[in-house]
């Protein structure tokens, strides 16, 4: 039989916590997330500037960046997209911030691509995953791995 895992409120309540790190103030705390939307309406656009602001420590919504590596999974683009769309946000490069346009998928490899990128960059803040259907796996659990391993 399963049983819940649970804590007081008083244990809670005294237990000196990590405080969270923000690395967009108030709006992105680090974490894993999905960010979804209708198709077409800016997903990846935002998710460009969010990587952007980050490896360039620029404000972004005007919400102050905690500044570090930036690791943009663009599964569905190729390079001169990418160019076409920084061009039309940026006139200087990020030397923080880094692209992939393929990768393992879950469970067959992308935590390990991941994590041997993260040993390499070690103020790696943010890898945004676009789309999370390119990554997943036919196996749920597969799916899993990536929370406990990665992020």
């Amino acid at each position: 039989m399963k049983k819940l895992i649970t804590r007081s409120c008083e244990e809670i309540m005294t237990t000196v916590y990590k405080p969270i790190e923000f690395v967009i103030d108030g709006l992105l705390a680090q974490g894993l997330y999905i960010l979804a939307g209708a198709p077409k309406v800016g997903k990846s656009w935002l998710a460009l500037d969010m990587c952007l602001s980050i490896a360039k420590g620029e404000k972004i919504l005007g919400l102050k960046t905690s500044q570090g590596t930036a690791l943009y999974l663009c599964l569905e683009d190729s390079y001169v997209r990418i160019q076409n769309r920084l061009y039309e946000i940026t006139d200087e490069p990020a030397e923080r911030l880094h692209f992939v346009i393929m990768s393992e998928s879950i469970g067959n490899g992308l935590e390990e691509e991941i994590e041997n990128f993260k040993n390499e960059h070690y103020d790696l803040k943010v890898v945004f995953i676009d789309t999370l259907q390119k990554v997943r796996n036919e196996s749920s659990q597969a799916t899993v791995l990536i929370t406990k391993n990665c992020l």
